[in-house]
């Protein structure tokens, strides 16, 4: 992965992070902020909702399971406020399934739990990097220059 992130003058995505445990909300901001992401990050959906300033990033990382909207009705709220990022769904119950409906529902990629830190940030520099130059339709639709 490149480091580009972390050059002066490069641009420090946006990125939203939702997950109801704080320890793993807590790693992904610290891991993101390493790597020269601006993460914001919500205890919860609603709390997420409730941000205006969410509308303004670039990616979002969300739980599949949290105790008041699941991963896919939060990406359906977020989208109806008009926001069209890429979204990366991150989950501990990762079935051939629940894929299917995550891709269906528009995120882009989905990681299971536990994870390690090479695929979150592999999926995030793709997305982040496809969606300015503007070669996919960033809700997990597939590009014709890009595989995101």
């Amino acid at each position: 992965m490149s480091t580009s992130l972390n050059k002066p003058g490069a641009k420090r995505y946006k990125v939203l992070v939702t997950d109801d445990e704080a320890s793993i909300r807590r790693s992904l901001q610290l891991l993101l902020h390493a790597k020269g992401y601006d993460p914001q990050s919500y205890s919860s959906a609603s709390a997420l909702l409730a941000d205006a300033a969410a509308l303004s990033a670039d990616c979002m990382i969300a739980d599949y399971n949290m105790p008041d909207l699941d991963g896919f009705s939060l990406l359906s709220a977020i989208r109806a406020k008009g926001w069209n990022g890429p979204a990366i769904l991150i989950t501990a119950y990762c079935t051939e399934d629940l894929k299917a409906r995550a891709q269906a529902c528009g995120y882009a990629e989905v990681i299971p739990k536990p994870f390690i830190r090479g695929p979150i940030l592999e999926a995030l520099q793709r997305l982040c990097d496809c969606a300015e130059a503007g070669d996919c339709t960033k809700q997990g639709g597939r590009g014709s220059d890009c595989d995101c």
